[in-house]
């Protein structure tokens, strides 16, 4: 039976204030928030009331939900990288990001295929989930200040957007390439080149409109109101023009961030309180919707394969930085130091509601991912000036 409206709202307001606690909470004890609202959604979805689970959302705002936060998160990635910034520091970030998306989907997608036993598709989705590194999580252990630090931050501003935008392109492929023959492969190639450009397009149109409205008539409340707006209408847009709307918001952040508004810190600042609202929720969520198999295989399975990645990581940091003067520590700590977000779990959010055989797998593993990697990195970064210098 689907819950009625009051029930919705008291669900959506009891998981908000837990997770206001549970952020209130981590950082008073110097651990990262996410940790904690991940497993008091866990806590949630195992709770049960008269044999009914305790929480529980209709299909169609679940899916309402994963298109805010993602139209919300990517916008707010995008719309802070600035290309007149770009220095000889960004272009290092920027080679670390290209190095390690590449060994990820290459090398980690074989670990994945081979170990797991998976068809090639989801293994490719599975590291395309994996590709993207957080360290904005870690706010709470306040990190002295490094050049690998530096680092680490740049490289998770230039991965995010592929984070997102990835795993919606192999989903494309997944599900428009049917064979393997060469004409039905072209045959494909013009829809899902136009789902581009339609996308881009879309967001570039919005972006000018947006533009021109908050440069002509600025107001304290309006404005970013229309900046949540824009963002929200990017995404509808292309998608119902059958273009991606993940690259149209992608679009719309990079124009919106890339030329002159006045105001703009201010519109920004707004617009973030409601993505860290939407940060809060979706990480509950997460943890309610996604139920990790706590059994002792799927533990050793999952972490076999977290040290392959960790490993293939690794591998990644020495190669795009073998030039720079980089000591061995800052090198382990540029490999363990590589906590998922937002912007995954935001994606992984959205694929629960995907009807795809085999997906549930790479849902617990993903979240198991999350897991380990904001733990690994929690500790790893309670302990940086062992790894690194000022």
């Amino acid at each position: 039976m689907q819950p009625d409206a009051l029930t919705i709202i008291t669900a959506i307001a009891v998981l908000l204030f837990v997770g206001l606690v549970c952020s209130w909470l981590a950082t008073k004890l110097k651990i990262p928030d996410v940790l904690l609202l991940i497993l008091a959604g866990m806590a949630f979805g195992h709770a049960t009331f008269r044999g009914q689970p305790l929480v529980e959302f209709p299909e169609i705002f679940l899916t309402g939900m994963a298109i805010l936060a993602l139209a919300m998160i990517v916008f707010d990635s995008t719309a802070r990288l600035r290309l007149r910034e770009f220095d000889v520091f960004s272009i290092k970030a920027l080679k670390l990001t290209v190095t390690s998306v590449f060994f990820t989907l290459v090398l980690f997608t074989l670990a994945i295929h081979y170990l797991l036993k998976l068809p090639i598709w989801l293994s490719i989705l599975f590291a395309t989930l994996m590709s993207g590194t957080s360290p904005d999580v870690l706010l709470p252990l306040r990190i002295a200040k490094s050049r690998v630090i530096s680092l680490l931050k740049l490289e998770s501003i230039f991965n995010t957007p592929l984070t997102v935008i990835l795993p919606f392109i192999v989903i494309d492929l997944m599900q428009g390439v049917k064979t393997e023959l060469v004409s039905e492969i072209v045959e494909q190639l013009v829809p899902f080149v136009m789902k581009f450009i339609v996308g881009i397009g879309a967001g570039v149109f919005v972006g000018i409109i947006l533009f021109k409205l908050v440069q002509k008539v600025y107001t304290e409340v309006y404005s970013p109101l229309a900046v949540i707006i824009a963002a929200l209408l990017a995404f509808v847009l292309a998608e119902n023009l059958g273009g991606s709307g993940v690259l149209s918001v992608t679009a719309l952040g990079l124009f919106f961030g890339n030329v002159y508004v006045k105001e703009k810190p201010a519109l920004l600042t707004i617009e973030s309180v409601l993505t860290k609202a939407l940060f809060i929720f979706v990480f509950i969520l997460a943890g309610l919707i996604i139920k990790i198999p706590l059994t002792k295989e799927f533990f050793l399975t999952s972490g076999l394969l977290f040290g392959a990645y960790i490993l293939i990581r690794f591998l990644a940091v020495l190669i795009s930085i073998r030039r720079e003067n980089y000591s061995l520590g800052e090198k382990f700590f540029a490999t363990l130091n590589v906590p998922k977000g937002i912007a995954t779990v935001a994606v992984v959010f959205m694929l629960a509601l995907y009807n795809i055989e085999g997906i549930a797998l790479i849902l617990d593993l993903t979240l198991a991912f999350v897991l380990y990697s904001i733990i690994i990195s929690s500790i790893v970064a309670s302990v940086s000036r062992v790894f690194v210098k000022r």
